[in-house]
């Protein structure tokens, strides 16, 4: 089934409140975590290239600048969440090797 510009807004207004938001990755392995991340900038980033397309289209758009701008930032605040988990893992194993 093919998904209308509207469906894919209205999926974007579901989660909108959430894209800031860190994934939360209790019990979850850091490959794991690290992998969820990566999906949710791809996931951003076909989201920002849909949004810009349509708000500078010249056609009634569901998209707004303003949504464009809190996908910008989404995606700014997910690369730097991401680095954080790439830096815990490595930090961890550094930890396990001087213990050992």
């Amino acid at each position: 089934m093919k998904m209308t510009a509207s469906t894919d807004y209205e999926t974007y207004l579901e989660i909108m409140e959430d894209l800031m938001k860190p994934i939360v990755g209790e019990g979850i392995d850091p490959e794991t975590l690290k992998r969820l991340y990566e999906s949710k900038m791809v996931y951003l980033e076909n989201l920002r290239v849909k949004c810009f397309k349509e708000v500078n289209g010249g056609k009634a758009s569901h998209f707004k600048t303003q949504d464009y701008h809190l996908i910008v930032r989404a995606g700014v605040e997910t690369r730097r969440q991401l680095r954080e988990v790439v830096l815990a893992a490595i930090q961890s194993k550094l930890n396990n090797i001087k213990s050992a």
